[in-house]
């Protein structure tokens, strides 16, 4: 059965908007060179990702959702990348995030996954390009 990780970050006050202009161009990164995204998740062994901003009381929060087949794969492969989306996603990390080293604590207590689930590769955007 496959890993998760759960990932939440604290956003630098006022920066939410600009995380979501750093995704709109993770996108279009990703668009260009969908090869070389099918390598990285495959390199990495990776099977979903799910990215939200939580609006929260003390402020907002990056959340990650990762699933791979091992984390420690997926560290890895990500550690080992060259490829230009990875160096996009640090400077948004570094951009907006008020420690971008910071994961968090989480607790797995249930994932489950459909025999049926489909296995193709798709990616849904939820950030309104400008």
């Amino acid at each position: 059965m496959a890993e998760i990780f759960i990932r939440k970050q604290k956003i630098r006050p006022g920066k939410a908007e600009r995380l979501r202009e750093w995704m709109a161009r993770m996108d279009e990164e990703a668009e260009a060179d969908s090869q070389g995204v099918q390598d990285i998740w495959s390199a990495e062994s990776l099977h979903t990702i799910s990215l939200f901003i939580e609006h929260a009381a003390d402020g907002d929060y990056f959340v990650w959702y990762l699933e791979a087949d091992s984390m420690d794969q997926l560290i890895d492969a990500r550690r080992a990348s060259t490829h230009p989306l990875h160096d996009v996603e640090d400077a948004m990390m570094e951009d907006v995030l008020e420690n971008p080293n910071e994961s968090g604590d989480f607790e797995p207590l249930l994932h489950g996954v459909s025999p049926n689930r489909p296995n193709d590769f798709d990616v849904h955007q939820y950030v309104e390009e400008s």
